[in-house]
């Protein structure tokens, strides 16, 4: 006689507890086709949270209010090519960009950032798709979101700066060479269209386009060297460059070879200035802050394939996993470290192949678990979250609640920021120590200790950028513009501009004043009625009474007395 077999009802969210969590998280990373959805909500928040308050809005003098104003004068003159008096050292497509967006939209912050906000979605969902034909899904989903929370990524999504725009182009010319690895009937066209990519990239980023379509040589030579032999490939890249070859010959009908040297001489210049010389490790010092946390990830990814790569006795430098993912960037920070001008934005292309790396470390941990001894150095890095973590949410609760802390006025606008990263390292380290998971699964418990991290970043930086007014880099500038008594003064009157007025905010004021008037030459040249940004120290010098309408730091605007 047979036992009947008792089959248990299903257990319900309150039985199994917060592990509930940990299989909801993989069912949804197991639905691929959402994957695009879950990105564009990941990012369109970060992306837009503050962006369309322009009271709270200003630019940053370089290079925002740089790129901003020459796009501003090239809208002003009706002059795509050059409406600049001397040659330029650049060439014109950021500007193009942002003129194009000002004639659309308007003259403000929305207008000359919206085209980096754009191209960082786009960024994020190409490197989402390289990530899909390099790795697994799940790593290419990982590393994506990685991606859209780091810092210094973020604040250049939002910035008025061609370094998301060029980035764009890059991970899409991959894309393209990637696709055409696999797609054989449609190769030659979409080898074609790498190469018009590839070319444009020239117009947008000048000589600097030059440093990664170098390190991607290594793939080319060893991954993808069947591309080389598509002669569609370089006729894409000459289609690409024909508007920078079009442009390079009207600017020389107006100023011979002055034009051409500018574009060499600026490059040559900036990579052998001594004014701007850091150690040779500044890029990695610099990922360390600016990607916090995930950088780690990364360098552990670096280790997995350097030691896979030792192990295949080198065979595996011809798998594109191993070229674009670890030499890329690689050769890329290499080439930036020996150019004396180093400065943190210039890696920004470099993030995406990082992240990658990032969402191929997660997977790996999550698939085959840690080791004993990456077991006791996460154990150790967890409970630095937890104190860490733990410290954040007391203070943070403490700065909302009471008076008891010192500065208590000046850090409570910080203090939302701190509980929302500090609540969830809290929660990733008791997490890890199986404080709430004990029942758990381990690749569930471990997807859901990557998702706190990955939420931590993302809520402290939605509040940051939502509340503390981070977008507003200029904010007495924009105060004294948007003054009630100023507002109609600049829209009806031409102010003119002192010979000695700061160089950044002389910059950023021709692009914010209405009616912008000339540079005078001397101060003697400020006629009766006119209106004038001076600076402080030239006012003494001034010949003419004057009323003083208002003041940014050591710049004031002027009326001239009758």
């Amino acid at each position: 006689m047979t036992t009947p077999y008792h089959i248990p009802p299903p257990m319900t969210r309150w039985q199994l507890g917060p592990g509930w969590l940990g299989q909801r998280l993989q069912a949804l990373i197991q639905a691929k086709r959402w994957h695009w959805l879950i990105l564009l909500m990941w990012m369109v928040p970060l992306l837009l949270a503050g962006f369309f308050d322009l009271d709270h809005q200003s630019l940053m003098a370089h290079d925002e209010g740089l790129y901003a104003r020459r796009a501003r004068v090239i809208v002003d003159t009706g002059d795509w090519i050059h409406p600049w008096a001397a040659p330029h050292h650049k060439t014109p497509g950021p500007y193009w960009v942002v003129a194009l967006f000002i004639q659309l939209v308007g003259r403000h912050e929305v207008a000359v950032r919206l085209p980096s906000v754009l191209a960082s979605i786009g960024c994020i969902w190409l490197t989402y798709a390289i990530g899909r034909r390099l790795l697994t899904p799940t790593a290419a989903l990982l590393g994506a979101l990685s991606l859209g929370v780091a810092p210094l990524w973020l604040q250049y999504s939002r910035l008025a700066t061609p370094d998301v725009v060029f980035t764009g182009l890059i991970l899409l010319a991959v894309w393209l060479l990637l696709k055409a690895d696999a797609d054989s009937p449609a190769r030659c066209w979409l080898c074609f269209g790498a190469g018009v990519t590839l070319g444009i990239s020239v117009l947008i980023r000048s000589a600097l386009a030059a440093v990664p379509i170098a390190c991607l040589l290594p793939y080319l030579l060893l991954s993808g060297r069947h591309h080389l032999k598509q002669w569609r490939f370089y006729l894409g890249g000459l289609v690409g460059l024909l508007p920078t070859a079009v442009w390079l010959w009207l600017c020389w009908r107006r100023y011979d070879m002055a034009v051409i040297n500018a574009l060499i001489n600026f490059p040559v210049s900036q990579g052998l200035s001594a004014d701007r010389v850091k150690s040779p490790l500044f890029y990695l010092f610099n990922l360390m802050v600016n990607d916090f946390l995930w950088v780690f990830f990364a360098l552990g990814a670096v280790i997995l394939l350097l030691r896979r790569l030792v192990r295949s006795n080198a065979t595996a430098l011809c798998q594109p996993q191993i070229s674009l993912l670890l030499l890329y960037p690689l050769f890329y920070l290499g080439l930036l470290s020996f150019a004396s001008t180093k400065l943190p934005h210039y890696a920004i292309p470099v993030y995406p192949f990082l992240a990658l790396l990032t969402g191929y470390a997660m997977d790996q941990l999550v698939c085959q678990g840690p080791n004993a001894m990456l077991k006791r150095l996460l154990g150790a890095v967890n409970g630095l979250l937890l104190i860490l973590g733990g410290a954040l949410t007391v203070a943070a609760g403490l700065a909302l609640t009471t008076n008891v802390l010192p500065s208590t006025e000046d850090i409570r606008p910080y203090a939302p920021i701190a509980f929302g990263l500090g609540a969830a390292w809290l929660g990733a380290g008791l997490l890890w120590f199986n404080v709430w998971f004990r029942d758990q699964p381990r690749q569930g418990r471990l997807l859901s200790w990557l998702t706190l991290l990955l939420l931590g970043h993302w809520s402290s930086l939605m509040i940051a950028w939502g509340t503390a007014e981070l977008g507003n880099i200029n904010p007495e500038m924009k105060a004294l513009l948007i003054r009630q008594d100023i507002q109609p003064i600049l829209q009806t009157e031409a102010v003119d501009f002192s010979p000695g007025l700061n160089s950044k905010r002389s910059t950023l004021l021709r692009f914010y004043t209405p009616n912008p008037g000339e540079k005078l030459p001397t101060l003697d040249r400020a006629a009766p009625h006119d209106y004038l940004w001076i600076e402080d120290s030239e006012l003494p010098t001034l010949n003419q009474p004057y009323d003083s309408l208002g003041q940014i730091k050591q710049t004031h605007l002027i009326k001239i007395r009758p």
